[in-house]
């Protein structure tokens, strides 16, 4: 009993600070404007509809007491008058409220992607970190209808129903006291009804989710350009209709549950509400019957008993709403409350800007549900001005190495040092300054060239250097003969006049781009997977230039590009199998000999070709 005492306290501390927070974010994003607009219309939105129930019963006491017809038409004026004033009024406070809680979720949205690009990228491409940004995201992106903003409405209508249910409670107690119980029951059974089928509609929401997935990633990949040949020359056309058809009649499926389920919670609250309507009107009928009840206390009444109903109905499917909504709104809050491993990474590199020795102390790395690591007590030296090559065979660890050396992953065994100084404890924005990387996964933002090199706002860019890193990179003879040159845009997503590079001019755009970071420390990850075999001689041609003074690693498949590297290291099922040069790796005739001279006899087949 206790510990379910202790959990109830629990959800109930967590309610109230999100509650909390969104009022919080309202302000912040809004302004106090903005709180006081959604509390006045609460307010008001709770008074209004008994202003209306009571006129006419205000009306039927007037005639019954001998008023004049003029008088009863004056008062009914003015009333009239200042109902329609409270309606335009609330109308107006309406269309606020619902502006200034869009443009409080659109705030929320810059938290939330500021969140995005802060968070480490070991959580970034953990699942569970994908998991909760996906969580967010809905969170955040799901309209007015569910969510973050959905969910602060449910909070303001659940106000003015309590407001409202509070006000005819009073008049009812006061008046009929008998009503009451009866009003209460009934409408605690509607509302129980309503909490189940909840909850069975949120169980096959959840049911549907997969569903959802599926159809949405079949209108992706049917849609994507590059998806295009190969759907039509491999005519995958019927067996994506027929897996899309498959889906959305899955979708339908739990669509027609979810009706069914509707339904019979409405039938069974038309029954009830019925039975509440035939023992409370007949009962004021055959008291207005005994002379005990006026017309305008038997309208009053009846209006009353109408009129909490409804009140105690929107009170519970508001509350049914925010309770669905409350796991939105912790999703939201448990991501940006997402501790980056950064944290506590203060100092700066001894050496900035200046060639490094890194070195690998008994390090290793399992991936988040992994059972065995994918680097193993691997113990290494890059020494300053070395170029070291990465080699070996897919799945061998060597792009894992490359993101535990440039610090966006972190050892769960062992240490990396550099120049002596435990990376761990470094800065990561200060970390990062020292390297430029080129990963084997290439892509360029939907921005102007210059952005895509300099990777700064146009006002922080260096034209001088930007030009001699895409004339190195051998891309300048094509941007200088665009009509916008450096400020063209790359893709189409943002500007229609876009161009779009192939594979080998992405990958001199991402060589330009490292040029012009000027680190002290390279890491080329598959630098030339996207060039022919001459294009990748001439490419290496500027590796070589671009690397004096600096510490250079090289990771390929294509080890070609090993003959130039001081050391080569051959890594095998995450551990380093291999270390030596060229030369002395060849005279061992072990498995880099082995395939060196496999690939060696296809270069050469590929260049008589």
């Amino acid at each position: 009993m206790e510990q379910k005492e202790k959990k109830t306290k629990g959800r109930i501390r967590i309610i109230l600070g999100n509650i909390r927070f969104e009022f919080f974010c309202l302000k912040e994003n809004e302004g106090w404007g903005a709180v006081i607009v959604c509390l006045a219309e609460m307010v008001l939105g709770a008074v209004l509809p008994f202003m209306a129930m009571a006129l006419p019963s205000v009306v039927v006491a007037l005639l019954t007491a001998g008023i004049g017809i003029e008088n009863i038409c004056k008062i009914v004026c003015y009333a009239g008058l200042l109902q329609a004033l409270n309606i335009l009024y609330h109308g107006y406070l309406s269309g606020g409220r619902e502006q200034h809680l869009f443009l409080m979720r659109l705030g929320m949205g810059k938290a939330f992607y500021g969140k995005c690009l802060d968070v480490d990228v070991q959580f970034l491409e953990s699942a569970a970190g994908q998991e909760k940004i996906q969580n967010a995201c809905t969170a955040l992106m799901s309209g007015n209808e569910q969510g973050v903003e959905k969910y602060l409405v449910d909070v303001l209508d659940i106000g003015r129903n309590l407001l409202g249910l509070f006000i005819y409670s009073l008049i009812i107690f006061g008046i009929a006291p008998y009503f009451l119980p009866l009003l209460v029951l009934q409408t605690v059974l509607v509302a129980f009804l309503h909490g189940k089928a909840g909850e069975k509609e949120a169980q096959l929401e959840k049911e549907n989710q997969g569903n959802w997935r599926g159809a949405f990633y079949m209108k992706k990949e049917s849609i994507l350009a590059e998806n295009g040949k190969d759907i039509r020359l491999y005519r995958m056309g019927k067996w994506f209709t027929s897996f899309f058809y498959q889906v959305i009649d899955n979708i339908a499926a739990v669509c027609d549950k979810e009706r069914t389920n509707v339904m019979k919670v409405e039938i069974v609250e038309t029954i009830l509400t019925f039975v509440r309507d035939l023992l409370i009107y007949g009962y004021l009928i055959w008291q207005m019957g005994k002379g005990v009840l006026s017309v305008a206390e038997f309208l009053l009444y009846t209006g009353m008993a109408a009129g909490f109903g409804t009140w105690m109905n929107g009170l519970f499917n508001a509350f049914v709403s925010f309770l669905q909504n409350n796991v939105h709104v912790n999703a939201y809050r448990d991501f940006l409350g997402t501790k980056s491993l950064d944290a506590g990474r203060k100092e700066k590199p001894l050496h900035p800007r200046m060639a490094h020795e890194i070195r690998l102390e008994h390090v290793s790395f399992r991936y988040e549900g992994m059972e065995e690591d994918t680097l193993s007590d691997i113990s290494l030296t890059i020494r300053a001005g070395e170029r070291l090559a990465l080699v070996g065979r897919n799945g061998a660890g060597k792009t894992t190495l490359v993101k535990l050396l440039c610090g966006l992953y972190y050892p769960t065994g062992g240490r990396i040092l550099m120049d002596g100084q435990d990376i761990s404890k470094i800065a990561p924005e200060e970390y990062f300054k020292e390297f430029a990387v080129v990963f084997q996964d290439i892509f360029s933002f939907s921005f102007s060239v210059a952005d895509n090199v300099s990777c700064k706002e146009p006002e922080h860019t260096d034209d001088k250097r930007l030009k001699d890193s895409l004339s190195k990179a051998g891309l300048w003879e094509k941007i200088s003969t665009l009509p916008k040159g450096v400020n063209t845009m790359i893709n189409k997503d943002m500007d229609g006049e876009g161009i779009s590079f192939s594979g080998g001019e992405q990958q001199k755009l991402m060589l330009a781009r490292a040029l012009y970071c000027d680190a002290p420390f390279v890491i080329l990850d598959e630098p030339t997977a996207a060039l022919d075999p001459i294009a990748e001689g001439e490419m290496y041609e500027k590796y070589e230039s671009m690397l004096q003074n600096k510490t250079g690693v090289f990771i390929s498949h294509r080890l070609s590009s090993t003959r130039f590297c001081d050391r080569i290291l051959f890594l095998e099922k995450g551990h380093i199998a291999e270390e030596g040069s060229h030369e002395e790796l060849m005279k061992k005739q072990g498995a880099y000999a082995e395939m060196f001279s496999l690939q060696a006899k296809y270069y050469q087949e590929e260049m008589k070709d």
